[in-house]
């Protein structure tokens, strides 16, 4: 093996689908080859999603990068996939010159790669649980968060919005109608997949507005087209509008509303 760079292939502790190429040392045209030699090895022994973990890599090459393009070429025919992680600053800022952000997804570690894995191959989804006081000067930051998660997520711009134009309705609905003040909360739970994105979110019940709530929701829930100009329950008939399902659990303890928005872009 050459001296200038050492090479070693490794499982992944965290996901037994994916398979760690650890690269330190130089890159460049005189070491691709053992580079290549390793892809073949995996390719035959090892799952072919590869991150290369390059984190003590100290030289990258451009003949190297378009080496680098053809394993990640190989891989692709045996349903596989090449990602960089780890990089330096300086390489990562080469290698965006160069143009290569344009062909390899490029991760901070070896964990970011391993979670986008999950998330774009496995359609893993992650959670989120907030608890907040039953004020709505609360609700501004809440419904921003979400929104930006959403966006973070690879969700559109528009889904984005309509996502937290529903957390702003749901969660000014459980203060409206929950008890309010800083001594009580209100629960918000979001769980988010590349398909769909799930809230949940719970109140402490007014015992004078649950009737009240009551009314309104069944009448929203069995309308077949949502009324925005009804003067009480306009929130509902909009979360109804923008959500593909609407489901409202309504006790004297506690009110909990469960929205499911589908990616739409």
């Amino acid at each position: 093996m050459n001296s200038s760079v050492q090479l070693s292939i490794t499982s992944s502790e965290h996901s037994d689908k994916v398979t760690i190429l650890q690269i330190a040392g130089e890159l460049d045209s005189s070491t691709i080859e053992e580079v290549n030699n390793n892809i073949d090895e995996i390719i035959s022994r090892h799952p072919p999603f590869v991150i290369a973990d390059m984190a003590q890599v100290t030289y990258f090459s451009s003949s190297a990068l378009g080496g680098l393009m053809g394993c990640r070429k190989r891989l692709s025919e045996v349903n596989g996939d090449l990602v960089f992680a780890g990089l330096t600053l300086d390489i990562k800022t080469k290698l965006s010159l160069l143009g290569a952000t344009a062909v390899f997804k490029i991760y901070n570690n070896s964990i970011g790669a391993i979670n986008a894995y999950n998330w774009e191959y496995e359609c893993g989804s992650q959670q989120l649980n907030l608890e907040f006081p039953s004020l709505l000067s609360f609700v501004p930051p809440v419904r921003q968060l979400v929104s930006r998660i959403a966006k973070q997520k690879g969700y559109s711009n528009r889904d984005s919005f309509r996502i937290e134009t529903i957390v702003d309705e749901v969660c000014n609905n459980a203060v409206e109608h929950g008890v309010q003040g800083s001594e009580h909360e209100i629960q918000l739970y979001v769980k988010i997949d590349r398909s769909k994105i799930e809230l949940k979110v719970v109140n402490s019940s007014d015992p004078e507005k649950v009737a009240e709530l009551e009314k309104l929701s069944k009448s929203i829930l069995k309308a077949p087209v949502p009324n925005l100009e009804q003067k009480r329950g306009r929130g509902l008939a909009l979360i109804k509008m923008l959500s593909n399902d609407l489901k409202i659990d309504l006790s004297e303890t506690g009110t909990s509303i469960h929205v499911t928005r589908l990616r739409g872009d």
